[in-house]
């Protein structure tokens, strides 16, 4: 049984995160993912992102698996053809530069579907094609800082903090990535190749608005109940750091008799709603209860109410995770640049199919001639674009 986006072709003019790990995800369902690559002897720029070893970055690797790299100068007519001709063998093109760039490098939906009718052409920015800042370069800690995110997720200083990871950017990807199923699904419908458009604003907002924006869901005048945010965080133990939270109706008996009994009848944590309006001593209590438990005692006791919580896990031991390893999340692989490497299994599994292997991401342009063949171009013509350096520096550094 073949993976379910076999037989699907996706080209992918991306740098960074929210492009590329999008169609990473698509290339582990089973299509078939050709990156293009600036002709600037760079590429993508999240190739140079440390950690850094035998020429590989560990951030790129885990972005960039199962494609092939081409490097193509679009501003050359040759590299621009080029392109055309590999985006015309293609269900879809996925792109991420700034609104209006794609357009100058002929490379717009409108160019492209005159070439490829039935491309599902997939545009992904930092804050929509329009509006007051739509030119403005975009990061992830942009939109963490734009959303409220930040201002949510503050210190014990009470100053707003980032997030110390690319939630935003990988939240995008996921988005990219759902959205173009469901073009190809609407495509197969008859309905035609629909132009896909997220922004990472738009993602942003939806990812952080169901629990960080709950008290802004309500326009009435309704009375502070305390937020959800009071009471997800870290608690020290003895020995260690620990994630705990059940306040709800059911669990909230079972965590009185795992950590203390007394608040049983404490009017403060009464019902739910007590609970919600006093969350700040709530969250008090809880961490004068833990601090006075190792590590391992709280969790015993938890686990013996049928509670959630486990010990934070140092970065250094993820990998010795007795479910992750029971799960089989993940591998190690050699890869021709990085050597030995840990990597995660793809996370979808499909029917009794086995999962496919991780595969390995490409050099700069490693596949260039093997595309451009595949294309119909002569030897003698690539090395002519070659020489010209429409296919990336020349040995000289020439272009």
């Amino acid at each position: 049984m073949s993976l379910p986006l076999s037989g699907v072709k996706i080209v992918e003019a991306c740098q960074m995160v929210s492009g590329p790990l999008a169609t990473m995800m698509l290339a582990e369902q089973g299509a078939e993912v050709v990156k293009i690559e600036m002709a600037d002897g760079v590429g993508d720029r999240f190739r140079y992102i440390a950690p850094i070893h035998q020429g590989m970055s560990a951030a790129f690797g885990s972005t960039n698996r199962l494609k092939r790299s081409v490097v193509l100068d679009i501003k050359d007519p040759r590299g621009l053809a080029a392109a055309k001709d590999l985006i015309a063998t293609a269900d879809v093109f996925v792109q991420n530069f700034r609104p209006g760039a794609a357009e100058r490098m002929g490379l717009g939906p409108d160019q492209l579907a005159q070439v490829n009718p039935d491309l599902i052409y997939v545009s992904i920015s930092g804050f929509g094609d329009s509006g007051p800042d739509a030119d403005q370069m975009v990061y992830d800690f942009v939109i963490q800082a734009r959303t409220g995110m930040a201002a949510l997720q503050k210190g014990p200083d009470g100053q707003p903090q980032l997030i110390r990871n690319i939630a935003i950017d990988k939240a995008t990807s996921l988005t990219v990535a759902q959205a173009v199923t469901a073009a190809l699904f609407q495509r197969q419908r008859g309905e035609g190749a629909p132009h896909v458009r997220v922004n990472m604003l738009d993602v942003g907002l939806w990812f952080f608005w169901p629990d960080g924006m709950s008290a802004d869901t309500f326009l009435d005048d309704v009375p502070d109940q305390g937020h959800f945010a009071d009471t997800y965080e870290v608690r020290a133990t003895k020995d260690g750091h620990m994630a705990l939270m059940a306040n709800g109706n059911r669990t909230w008996p079972r965590l009185c008799a795992a950590l203390n009994p007394a608040w049983a009848s404490d009017p403060r944590f009464a019902t739910y709603e007590d609970r919600a309006a006093n969350s700040a001593a709530l969250s008090e209590e809880v961490s004068v209860a833990l601090a006075a438990l190792t590590t391992e005692e709280a969790l015993a006791s938890l686990r013996a109410n049928d509670l959630p919580g486990a010990a934070v896990t140092p970065l250094d031991q993820v990998h010795l995770d007795p479910q992750a390893a029971h799960n089989g999340s993940l591998v190690e692989v050699e890869w021709s640049a990085g050597g030995r490497v840990r990597q995660v299994l793809p996370v979808a599994s499909f029917a009794d199919q086995p999962k496919p292997a991780v595969g390995e991401p490409p050099a700069y342009g490693q596949h260039t001639v093997e595309v451009l063949t595949e294309l119909g171009r002569s030897s003698d013509e690539i090395e002519a674009m070659a020489a010209d350096g429409v296919l990336g520096p020349r040995a000289d550094g020439h272009r």
